[in-house]
């Protein structure tokens, strides 16, 4: 998502921008495709030397100014080969674990300017929320309305969920105030959608189930709190001022929980396998109870993410010659 954001300015500034990728999911090709970008398929899963053969011979063909890699197992030599080839790269990092050779590494997360990058004397470095990545559809804010109580929860644990943590948040909110509607979204890659629906019909509280919403920013319009995995969801949800409450499900979002709770901007709760159901139930009807402490929130959330972000990068690829 993240790509088809940056894509989306690259394009109003008239550039092509193509993806490659062996990706079979209806839902997310359309979702490349209704943004302009060429979508390029491979059919099979090459070996890295395959793949950078593939990727210069596609770049030459297409005289492609820059490439960009946002994947955790691209290593050195990957982005080596690519440099030796004159290509410009611009890589997105999250983990800071490799040496790079690209022009440029974005790190969009919180807490990112205390990472230690191992790079070449000239690689510019854009780090922290300054630059995070925002799809057009979401940068509407100023139409959220201002509500002093909560009415409605959302609920949203990332695009995928495999291990159905989403039940256990479910259950959690068995007893929640009858007043308050639950809007629960589930990825394009949710195994577990047709179990969730099952469940949704036997509880008490008010649900609304949405898969693979078309505008998520819609639903980011109508909620009042959010509990979410401690991806990009975060980001979004700050931007929109929405108090959140962070379960991680994945190695990656325990730096990003932890910052954004340091900075009361969310609460953290745990890791996905030591958050019990009583201490979501227990957040969040505190959250719910506490009109001060959403409203300080808001404020940090919204002053963090400005969504600018793609705007920044873009200036910084157009300065190279």
């Amino acid at each position: 998502m993240r790509c088809i954001a940056l894509s989306e300015e690259l394009i109003n500034r008239k550039n092509i921008c193509y993806f490659i990728s062996n990706i079979d999911n209806e839902i997310l090709c359309k979702n490349i495709e209704k943004s302009n970008i060429i979508l390029k398929k491979v059919s099979t899963f090459p070996d890295e030397k395959d793949d950078i053969n593939f990727l210069i011979n596609f770049s030459k063909k297409n005289e492609i100014d820059w490439i960009i890699t946002d994947h955790y197992y691209i290593d050195i030599e990957y982005i080596k080969k690519l440099k030796e080839k004159k290509l410009k790269i611009l890589s997105i990092d999250d983990n800071s674990n490799i040496h790079y050779y690209s022009d440029i590494v974005v790190n969009q997360n919180i807490g990112a300017k205390n990472f230690l990058y191992s790079a070449e004397k000239y690689t510019k470095f854009l780090l922290g929320p300054k630059y995070v990545m925002m799809r057009d559809e979401l940068l509407n804010k100023n139409n959220k309305k201002k509500i002093k109580d909560v009415q409605k929860l959302l609920i949203t644990m990332g695009g995928s969920d495999h291990d159905n943590y989403t039940l256990k948040v479910l259950k959690s909110l068995k007893d929640l105030n009858e007043n308050i509607n639950v809007i629960l979204v589930v990825g394009p890659l949710n195994p577990n959608y047709i179990k969730l629906k099952r469940f949704v019909k036997k509880m008490n509280v008010n649900i609304q189930l949405i898969n693979s919403p078309k505008k998520i920013s819609d639903i980011y319009l109508k909620s009042d709190i959010a509990i979410s995995a401690g991806g990009t969801s975060c980001y979004e949800l700050s931007y929109y001022g929405i108090p959140n409450l962070i379960i991680t499900v994945a190695e990656n979002q325990l730096n990003i929980a932890k910052e954004f709770d340091r900075r009361g901007i969310s609460i953290y709760l745990g890791d996905k396998k030591e958050v019990t159901a009583d201490i979501i139930k227990d957040k969040v009807n505190e959250l719910i109870n506490n009109h001060y402490l959403r409203k300080k929130m808001n404020q940090k959330g919204q002053k963090l993410i400005d969504g600018l972000g793609k705007k920044r990068i873009v200036d910084v690829m157009e300065s190279f010659d």
